[in-house]
């Protein structure tokens, strides 16, 4: 994975977590203009996203994870996003 790919996955799976820098997001939009594989994953983490609200909202809505379980599930995705 080249340098600029790692760091768009760091900022993607960071914006999950935080709000990005006005310097992050224009880092993070412009590369995504020019990778194709990072916007797929960009588009994926997205998803993922939209797919867990929608659960919540769910009966399932009332299970919640431990912060050991929510740090493993967040491992897996980060590990499976690495290209």
């Amino acid at each position: 994975m080249k340098h600029a790919c790692k760091e768009i996955s760091r900022l993607a799976s960071d914006s999950l977590d935080r709000k990005l820098t006005l310097w992050e997001k224009l880092q993070f939009r412009m590369h995504l203009l020019i990778c194709s594989n990072c916007r797929n994953c960009a588009d994926s983490l997205k998803l993922m996203r939209h797919a867990l609200a929608l659960i919540e909202k769910t009966k399932y809505g009332n299970v919640r994870l431990s912060d050991t379980q929510r740090n493993k599930l967040k491992q897996a995705l980060k590990k499976n996003t690495d290209h």
